[in-house]
């Protein structure tokens, strides 16, 4: 039977869909089998066994029902009618109900391979992020709020892939590079995309340490540009190569200032021998010329090397004579490295066995390398959704002006040499960084450009279906923000790709977090911000917020804070109705964790305030639809009509 339908009576091992079944089984018992489990998602059963699964009878959906949770779908699944549970199934795997993945017409509904296939994968995302939350709750000091919010997140940072194009072979090289091409070669380390040096001391010295045990590291993944006379940039590995290029003394702007001060005090190249040969010495000179102490402060600023830590378990034995030590005072050291013995100077300055894997993307698509990324995700690269989609769309004015505004590009940069279009406006914009940490976004991993993009994507985000003639379904966090910036990047006449829209939509964003924050205590119960604490905002409810504000604010115009001022003890109060899990108030955070169901209460908040200033919504779409070319208010009211079916 050569359909793809479940009823089938080949062997397993010859038969892809029964194969897929019995690993469909498989996943569905590991999932059921943890008692511990993220606030907001019910146990609703205890563990079975993959034997317990069966899709002849149709058990499946029940025993799939049980475990429904942990695959973060976008809507509940129902157990009240067989056929309308398969067919919302295949709806939440991003499929059609249709012949092609769902067989309706026996006395059991079966679902086609291409549905089978697509339950398996979320089988196995759920799995992983299961094994996640298990160990952030276990950790010592876990808290079940601290392992759920980890789990969530890693669900919103599951990369999606839209196939918007043909797939083509990728035009990409694995090499092997030893040390001294990084060291010898011009990189670009701070293309627009990347975020600032993260890691402190101690990581940069452990990852030292790991080259000196011979321990490989993971691959650095670069952009050969079209131009031949550019350099590399480094899309991942920026921290690593960073770490390299101190320890070693060859970080360019480290020598860019040395070879200055040595000008500046006309000393014939002397300070610079000395911070390559010999840095004890250098750090001397250089206080007797800078009248500058060289801590390991001015070291982080300036870029200099760092010493090896002092009693350290990783330099034990043979290496132990190496703690505390500069590169300077230890290159002649012997070593026993991939194998072979040799001098620290010839691992890191010569063409030795030790190398690292590098990837080097040529001619390949943006879909393509997404697609990529994603497939280093899932083996254990984890590069999360923010730093994907800043090096897949790093070319667009917008995603630029994000990274910037959030407060997460390279600190040294110039604004206009990353985000031309926010120059002009950079006093309205610059404190929004600080302000989305306030709110207790800090810098790791982008955080705060993931909740700016979303605000931007939930206000210009339009989901509408022109060949279906209605709105879709909004995706996952991650899929919204990629496909807005995916339909800037398609249409270069998008009012998105003009750097004076963009530098208005950051001061518009700007200008009403400004007042979001202002009017903290007057417009926000606590019981709405966290659910009581009152210290930090939650994503959902700052998101929901902030776009209802900015919404409102764009109809009103000038007057917008005077109304709001006004207006804010009716704000207040609307707000304190919210209290967690009491579902009647639409100012209560939802405890499912289901994609439909977050952005269901975004959209009730957003819509919600522009009502109680007196803005009727339609306005206020058309007026941000008027500024930008674009706008995501009738995506929300559809998300609210369709909720309350």
């Amino acid at each position: 039977m050569g359909d793809g339908s479940v009823n089938v009576e080949d062997d397993v091992a010859d038969n892809p869909a029964e194969q897929l079944q019995a690993d469909i089984a498989d996943r569905m018992s590991a999932l059921s089998e943890v008692v511990d489990t993220p606030v907001g998602l019910e146990r609703t059963s205890g563990a079975f066994d993959s034997s317990d699964v069966d899709f002849i009878s149709g058990s499946w959906m029940s025993r799939l029902a049980d475990v429904q949770g942990w695959l973060s779908l976008d809507r509940d699944l129902t157990t009240d009618s067989a056929d309308e549970f398969a067919g919302q199934l295949v709806l939440s795997l991003g499929l059609e109900r249709s012949p092609e993945f769902l067989d309706g017409s026996g006395s059991v509904p079966t679902l086609r391979l291409p549905a089978l296939s697509a339950l398996y994968e979320r089988l196995e995302q759920a799995v992983r992020l299961q094994s996640k939350f298990r160990e952030a709750f276990e950790a010592e000091g876990g808290t079940r709020e601290a392992a759920s919010r980890l789990w969530n997140e890693a669900w919103d940072d599951e990369a999606e892939i839209e196939d918007v194009e043909p797939l083509k072979p990728v035009s990409a090289i694995a090499s092997t590079w030893p040390i001294s091409d990084f060291t010898d070669s011009e990189l670009n380390l701070t293309p627009s995309y990347q975020r600032g040096d993260v890691w402190g001391t101690p990581a940069r010295q452990m990852l030292i340490e790991s080259i000196l045990r011979g321990i490989p590291l993971p691959s650095v993944i670069l952009l050969q540009p079209k131009d031949p006379l550019q350099p590399f940039e480094v899309v991942d590995g920026k921290q690593r190569l960073t770490a390299i290029l101190r320890f070693v003394g060859c970080h360019p702007l480290a020598l860019d200032r040395v070879e200055a001060a040595d000008a500046r005090h006309s000393l014939d190249g002397s300070l610079l021998r000395a911070f390559r040969e010999d840095y004890p010495r250098f750090k001397k000179m250089w206080k007797a010329v800078e009248h500058e102490q060289v801590t390991s402060g001015v070291e982080d600023r300036y870029y200099f090397p760092f010493r090896l830590r002092s009693n350290s378990r990783g330099l034990i034995g043979p290496l132990a004579e190496l703690q505390g030590k500069y590169y300077t005072q230890i290159k002649d050291s012997v070593i026993h490295a991939a194998d072979e013995s040799l001098t620290i100077k010839r691992l890191f300055e010569r063409s030795p066995a030790y190398r690292i894997p590098v990837i080097i993307y040529k001619e390949a698509s943006q879909s393509q390398i997404h697609e990529v990324f994603n497939l280093y995700n899932k083996q254990g690269m984890h590069l999360n959704a923010e730093e994907i989609r800043n090096a897949i769309y790093h070319e667009l004015e917008i995603t630029k002006a994000t990274l910037v505004a959030a407060g997460d590009a390279d600190p040294r940069a110039v604004v206009g040499d990353i985000a031309p279009s926010l120059t002009p406006v950079w006093p309205r914009v610059q404190h929004l960084g600080q302000t989305l940490s306030s709110y207790g976004f800090g810098e790791s991993r982008y955080r705060r450009t993931k909740i700016l993009s979303w605000i931007v994507a939930t206000l210009l985000g339009d989901t509408f279906d022109p060949e279906l003639g209605k709105w879709k379904d909004l995706p996952s966090t991650a899929r919204h923000i990629d496909n807005l910036l995916a339909e800037t990047k398609r249409d270069p006449a998008s009012r998105l790709n003009q750097p004076e829209v963009v530098g208005d939509l950051f001061s518009w964003v700007a200008d009403v977090a400004r007042l979001h924050a202002a009017y903290d205590e007057e417009l926000w119960s606590p019981r709405f911000k966290d659910g009581g604490s009152g210290q930090k905002w939650q994503e959902l409810q700052l998101v929901g917020s902030l776009v209802g504000l900015a919404a409102a604010s764009l109809a009103i115009g000038e007057d917008f804070e005077e109304v709001l001022s006004e207006n804010s003890e009716l704000i207040y109060a609307a707000s304190d109705t919210a209290s967690q899990g009491e579902e009647s108030s639409i100012w209560a955070r939802p405890m499912k964790t289901q994609t439909k169901t977050q952005w269901a209460f975004i959209a009730r908040v957003a819509l919600e305030i522009p009502s109680l200033l007196d803005v009727d919504a339609t306005l206020a779409s058309a007026a941000i639809r008027q500024r930008f070319g674009t706008s995501g208010l009738e995506s929300l009211s559809a998300v609210v009509r369709d909720d309350e079916r």
